[in-house]
């Protein structure tokens, strides 16, 4: 089963595809984009994203990656992907959105739709997410998608050479339907 189309107010999340290497390549090139994130590397080698492309279109998940478009002007903002464990019934998700777009709540719809879809169609029974601690507004985004602090995983990640900790969110299938 391969990704579907999602489609909310103002965005369509949809799979990745060759055309949005170049905007990849320009906002996941940024420091500023990858310093927030638990595994963008910096400088961003040329040509990762067209490579990144090619691996996740033989992949076709049923999680992604899917383009974050903004629908109106069909403006690639970012990307989001639900990486399901092999359980089939869990899945972290991961996502970032390129600065221009930020403070705009483009993030935290995308996620709400991906929450969605992951509980509707996928029958997943757990989503979790991870943020770095300086980045508060990722926390701030998973908390409006309804995700719970669940703890700190100390030195979890390597980042630019330094031990990092993460902070872990989740939302469970029950959380999820006592908030419909």
């Amino acid at each position: 089963m391969k990704a579907k189309i999602l489609e909310t107010g103002r965005l369509r999340l949809r799979p990745l595809e060759r055309k949005d290497a170049p905007p990849i390549q320009q906002y996941a090139g940024d420091l500023r984009v990858a310093e927030m994130t638990l595994l963008i590397p910096h400088p961003y080698p040329e040509n990762a994203a067209i490579n990144w492309i090619e691996g996740c279109l033989t992949s076709r998940s049923p999680g992604g990656p899917f383009a974050i478009i903004l629908r109106e002007e069909e403006e690639f903002l970012g990307v989001i992907e639900l990486s399901i464990d092999d359980d089939e019934l869990r899945a972290e998700v991961g996502y970032w959105v390129g600065p221009p777009f930020w403070g705009k709540g483009y993030c935290t719809e995308a996620l709400k739709a991906v929450i969605n879809y992951g509980f509707e169609d996928l029958a997943l029974v757990r989503i979790a997410a991870k943020h770095l601690p300086q980045n508060l507004a990722s926390g701030r985004v998973q908390e409006k998608a309804g995700l719970k602090k669940e703890g700190l995983l100390r030195c979890e990640a390597i980042r630019f050479g330094v031990p990092s900790d993460s902070v872990v969110r989740a939302i469970t299938r029950p959380d999820w339907e006592n908030q419909k």
